[in-house]
């Protein structure tokens, strides 16, 4: 039988993972095979995101957190801040679908180790009351959770559409994806599930790490933003294109 440690399930973010992927059985092989679908999955992210804020867009309570300043980008604009006056050609929403479109590019193309394992980390963070955010957004677990369902039927019911692969080859990426989603839920209810409070000195630790993943995922953004900038141009048209094949008019 293998000793898990209580405490640094809590305090420790790769032995959090670590302990949470072996559970569910989320392996190498489940890490390659989410890459191998890069060349579908890359063509399918303008309509998934689209779909998902399609979604947002039909309920006030998901809708209202787009008026408030979001980690990233403050709102300067008084009207913006009125939930009435926001759509999907709100500076607010532009903001977010790209930094979707940069979670679901990432999650094919990024190499598996602590960096981005931080990266997810702070994508639950963002999402919370919680210290070193640069605006105090709150969202509610039960609309995160329910995204996380959404988003996952979206992405695996397109996988399913897919004849780029062999059934198995098929059903065992659309497995990983299944797998991934739970593990990144993880790092959402972490920050809202108080399984265990820490002692003093495990919250001083726990923040200079923060502190320290925060900077470097910020950091890391702020370069891709750049780079995207320089090799983007153009490549709308060819995504939409792929992402047609697969999604049709389906969402």
């Amino acid at each position: 039988m293998q000793h898990i440690d209580h405490d640094r399930l809590y305090t420790d973010l790769q032995y959090r993972y670590d302990y949470v992927s072996g559970f569910i059985g989320f392996t190498k092989k489940d890490q390659d095979l989410i890459k191998q679908s890069g060349s579908v999955v890359a063509g399918l992210v303008p309509t998934i995101v689209d779909a998902v804020y399609d979604k947002l867009a039909k309920y006030d309570i998901t809708w209202s957190h787009f008026a408030q300043d979001q980690e990233g980008l403050q709102i300067k604009d008084s009207k913006s801040r009125d939930v009435a006056q926001v759509t999907m050609g709100s500076e607010v929403i532009t903001f977010r679908k790209t930094m979707l479109t940069k979670y679901l590019k990432k999650l094919v193309t990024a190499e598996w180790n602590l960096s981005y394992l931080k990266y997810l980390d702070w994508v639950g963070h963002i999402h919370t009351t919680t210290p070193l955010k640069k605006s105090t957004i709150n969202v509610e677990y039960i609309h995160c959770n329910a995204l996380f369902g959404y988003v996952a039927a979206v992405v695996v019911g397109a996988l399913q559409k897919s004849t780029e692969w062999d059934d198995d080859t098929r059903d065992d990426i659309v497995n990983a994806y299944n797998k991934f989603f739970w593990l990144q839920n993880d790092l959402f209810a972490k920050y809202y599930v108080k399984d265990r409070v820490l002692t003093d000195k495990e919250k001083v630790a726990v923040a200079v790490e923060k502190e320290m993943q925060v900077n470097e995922v910020r950091r890391e953004l702020r370069s891709e933003s750049l780079l995207n900038a320089v090799v983007g141009v153009g490549a709308g048209a060819v995504l939409g294109a792929v992402a047609f094949k697969y999604l049709g008019s389906s969402k």
